[in-house]
Formats: structure tokens, sequence, C-alpha cells
């Protein structure tokens, strides 16, 4: 029941069906399938204890970040009704679900399925079938750039910057050590994506999408390998980029006005972010901005946003968290495909975040704090050793119901496992079910076991010096972007 809610979250996250008529919008379908999801974690079987919740790195970076935009904001009641109660169930829920190798990968394989129906949906709607009234967006003040007409990708930019981990995280569910019929179905929905992308004429989503399929053919290979393929992807990934729709405006960047009102934007938040303490806080920059200088400009940058409204200190907490998704992800040693399949496709996801952040305003969403979830599930299993991937799939999900009356065993064949149902309603796909992986035994399990322990503890002094450098980063492109862009 828990991962069906968390499943049923992501789909009101992509697909939004209260935006699709007025009969739903009065139904507060996220609310509801959030607070269904909370309380199954207090009626199952498995138990829930106070100390699950503070286990990894990221656990206490995101409750910081979280207490952080509280007790910054002008209206911490609201805030903390409205954006911090919220995440944090976003974050705790998934955590908590996710106990499994085996549900984490179902999980990614339904977050990956949602990104190509939104491909489908914004393709359907130019072409032969548009509920939502795309078409006239698109052909009207878009001027012939592909949109969908729902609140999170209502532009082009959002749209190409919402599904550039997409082609990343299709490959390594469909593909990457795949069947034939599986990676004949992965390379359809690769076309829909980058069909749907191209058609966004999007620069920055052209860029995102590009850096994540350099790093989706990079990582995790030895360094010689990375190298050859690094060369030969930046000398024809770069002719390519350079000839998709749009790209030639980067050379009069200097009269370009969408790409003036960024950097205007970027003055402003900048300023912010030098000469407040805590920021202006969260959902206040263009209200800010409006009684300073008499103009709204959106943030149009993750970093912009988190700087301007959380300060010095945000920040800070923020790339605490992208520190310890990358950290988990690039050190840990994986045992076997399934495990690298969830560590690439986390990669992509983050990765993008971190890239598509430069470009649109993305902060607070709750993506960010479902992979960030994810990625601390990652943590647990596989760096922390919290539960052994048979025992954990060995027993499904159950609700506490009282104890049957004692039997006498009697002499006949041996009883044989059940395996755990289907999700009711939800149709299981291949890509989405996982086998549980046999894990590796004898010298070369306890070698990997004993390099992942190296990277299973807390947040140390290293980590702290390596996101303030990273701060210092983020402040000289924020400072180079706003000169030369």
């Amino acid at each position: 029941m828990d991962f069906t809610c968390i499943v049923l979250f992501l789909a009101l996250y992509y697909i939004k069906p209260q935006e699709w008529t007025p009969i739903f919008a009065a139904i507060h379908f996220v609310q509801l399938t959030m607070m269904s999801a909370l309380g199954t974690l207090f009626f199952r079987e498995r138990s829930l204890k106070a100390k699950d919740f503070f286990r990894t790195p990221h656990d206490w970076a995101v409750i910081g970040f979280l207490i952080w935009i509280f007790i910054t904001s002008p209206t911490p009641l609201e805030t903390l009704k409205d954006e911090v109660i919220n995440r944090a169930i976003f974050y705790i829920v998934t955590v908590q679900t996710l106990f499994s190798l085996t549900r984490l990968n179902k999980f990614l394989g339904w977050w990956t399925a949602f990104l190509v129906i939104t491909a489908f949906l914004a393709i359907a709607g130019e072409f032969f079938w548009d509920p939502l009234g795309s078409h006239e967006i698109t052909n009207g003040r878009m001027k012939g750039r592909l949109v969908l007409n729902l609140s999170m990708v209502n532009n082009p930019n959002a749209l190409a910057h919402a599904l550039a981990p997409g082609l990343a995280m299709l490959y390594y569910c469909t593909i990457w050590k795949r069947s034939v019929f599986l990676k004949a179905l992965g390379i359809l929905g690769l076309v829909l994506i980058t069909i749907t992308i191209f058609l966004t004429q999007s620069k920055g989503g052209f860029l995102a999408t590009g850096i994540t399929i350099f790093a989706m053919f990079t990582f995790g290979r030895p360094k010689s390998a990375q190298i050859v393929i690094g060369a030969v992807l930046i000398m024809g990934g770069s002719a390519l980029l350079y000839s998709l729709p749009r790209m030639n405006e980067l050379n009069r960047a200097k009269s370009d006005p969408a790409i003036q009102g960024r950097v205007l934007s970027f003055t402003h938040g900048y300023n912010y972010y030098q000469h407040t303490r805590a920021g202006v806080g969260i959902g206040n920059f263009m209200r800010q901005q409006y009684a300073d200088f008499k103009l709204m400009k959106a943030p149009h940058s993750v970093y912009n946003a988190i700087g301007a409204q959380q300060g010095k200190p945000g920040m800070f907490l923020f790339l605490l968290i992208m520190w310890s998704n990358f950290r988990t992800l690039i050190f840990m040693k994986t045992q076997n495909a399934e495990q690298e399949r969830a560590r690439r496709i986390l990669f992509a996801l983050v990765l993008s975040y971190a890239l598509s952040g430069w470009m649109v305003d993305f902060a607070y969403r709750p993506s960010f704090f479902l992979f960030t979830a994810a990625i601390a599930v990652m943590h647990r299993l596989f760096l922390l050793k919290e539960r052994d991937e048979t025992d954990a799939e060995s027993e499904p999900l159950k609700w506490k119901h009282a104890p049957a009356a004692p039997v006498l065993a009697m002499p006949g064949p041996p009883l044989q496992l059940a395996s755990t149902p289907a999700i009711a309603g939800i149709p299981h796909l291949a890509f989405m079910q996982v086998k549980s992986p046999t894990p590796l035994r004898g010298e070369n399990e306890e070698t990997v076991n004993d390099e992942n322990k190296k990277t299973s503890q807390g947040i140390g002094w290293i980590d702290i010096v390596i996101v303030l450098a990273l701060q210092k980063a983020v402040e000289m492109v924020w400072v180079y972007s706003i000169h030369h862009m």
C-alpha cells in the first residue's frame, strides 16, 4: 500500500489530473495520497523507529534545510503548512517505503515511465490529441516551441529540462543489460523523448541533455575509457549541439532580451545573497524585487532562487544535500547489475538537476526531495548495510492483524513461499520488475563492503570543506554569468 501511494504521487506530479478538468480541481489528490502513504507507515508490520529518521548525511542535511526555510520565512506558519511539512513528508515516506533494491528499481522504473508519458502527451497535443489545449499555446505565444499545458511544463524550457534526464534513465531501464524486446521498447521511448526535447527548441534543455548523455557514457567506466569516450563525445557533440535550433543565439547573448532578463534577475539575486543574512525568504524574491526596483523578474535558476531567498547559510545546506547525493553515488561500490542500474539512474537525475538548476528555477520541487530520498535509500542499503536484500524481499508488506490460532505440524510436502502480489490497479511492465540479485560471496564481497564502509560515515570536516569550496565555485559561476552572459 505504501509503495502504491508513492507511485501514485509520481503520477500526480507529472500527469496532474487535477488540471485536466474542473471536476478534479477541488480534490486535493496530492495531499490525500501523501497522507495515506504516511498513515501506512504506522500500520504496517515492519516497525518504524525514531532512529530510522536520521541514518544518513542526506537525512540531516534535508531536515536542516527545511528548518532553515521555516525560520527564515517572513510568514513562518504559512511556510510550515504549505512548504516544509509537505516536503518533509515526501522525503520521509519515500525513504521509509523504498527499503529494498527491488522496490527502489521499480520506483525508478515508474519515474522513467512517467517521463515518457509526459513526452507522449506533449507530442500528442501538437499532432493528433490535445485534451489540454497545448497546441494553441505552442503555436501562439510560444511561436512554435513545444509545450504541454500543465503547470510544471507549460513553457518550452521547463518541458525540456524536466525531460533532460529521461534519455539516460530510459537507456538504463530498458537497454543496458536488458532483453531484445525491452531494448526495442526503449528505443521507441528514446525517439519520443528526443523529438519532444528537439521541438522545445530550448538552448538550456539541449545543453543539460547533452551533458547528461555525456555522463551516461562515461560514468562508472575505467579512466582510460572515460578519456577516449569523452574526447569523441566532446568533438562530435559540440558540432551537433550548435546545429540545433536557436543555439546560434548564444553568439549574440548581449542583444538577446531573454538572456539579458536573466542577467538582471541574477544581478538582483546576487545582491540579496551578499547583503542579507538569511535572504528574503521563500517565495519572496519577486515581491522584494518589485519593492526595490519596480521589476518582477523570476529567478530563472535554482541557485539564484536559493541564494536570494535563503542567504549563504541556506545555500550551504542546499549544496550539502547535493554533495551528499554525489558522494554516495560516486564512491559506493556496487556488487551486481541491479545495484549499478539504480546507481546510474540516480546519478543521471541528480546531475541533470544540478545542470538545469543554472537555467530554470526548479528550487523546492518535490522531485529534488524524491531523488535525494532514493539516494539516501541507496546509502542505507549498500553503505550502512541496514538490511539484507534477500530478507527484505522475502517479507511482503502486510497490515497488522490478530495472530492465528496455533496449528500442529503435519507431515507432507514442504511449503512454497508465495510471491509478493502485484500492486492493485497498476500493471507491471517488464522494466519495472526486478529480480532480487544474488549478492557476491567471498573475498570480492568483503572487499566491496570494506570500501563502502569508508563512505558510510556521517557529515565530517572534509565534507564541510568540500561544500564550502562548492559554494565558492557557485558564487564564481554566478558572478561570471552576470558579467559575461
